[in-house]
């Protein structure tokens, strides 16, 4: 059992090894070869977690405690990477939810300047930004309270200052 974790291991330096050159010298683009990049590092990662936390209990358990201290040396390193990966990725996602509501704000608002209906702006979020219409109204009610209203103006003006001072320092 203890030589299937090293297997285990093995295989996931392996994986990483081979996918990640398959994907180097694969004809893609950018953005898909970044996120096959990710999955690949993702996978390895998972391998390896799983497999040197398996090795740490059988060694400990077998009696060879220096290769159980090394196994989970290796099992604490890569879950901590691992852990960062996911944790960052989910910022990413975050930001880019938060990042599109605030477009979304700024669109409607300026529709709502520009005096559009309550249906012009439902069959905007709903046909062209693709939003169910729950969550079109959902959007709508919440950016129609005066409190949200003018927390999200203030936000949205601070964002296109420091847009402006970004613009002229570049």
């Amino acid at each position: 059992m203890l030589q299937l974790c090293y297997l285990g291991m093995a295989f996931a330096a392996v994986f990483y090894i081979v996918f990640g050159l398959a994907v180097k010298l694969m004809d893609l683009d950018d953005k898909f070869r970044n996120y096959t990049r990710l999955v690949i590092l993702i996978t390895s990662l998972s391998i390896l977690v799983l497999s040197s936390l398996c090795s740490t209990i059988l060694n400990m358990r077998v009696g060879i405690y220096l290769y159980g201290i090394l196994s989970l040396i290796l099992f604490v390193a890569s879950s901590f990477i691992l852990l960062s990966i996911i944790i960052e990725l989910h910022h990413i996602n975050t930001k880019n939810k938060v990042r599109r509501f605030m477009i979304l704000f700024d669109k409607v608002e300026s529709f709502i300047r520009e005096g559009k209906t309550q249906e012009e702006i439902m069959s905007y979020l709903t046909g062209i930004q693709k939003l169910t219409s729950k969550e079109a109204s959902d959007f709508l009610m919440f950016i129609s309270d005066p409190t949200n209203h003018q927390f999200l103006s203030d936000v949205n003006a601070q964002i296109q200052a420091a847009k402006v001072k970004y613009e002229k320092k570049g």
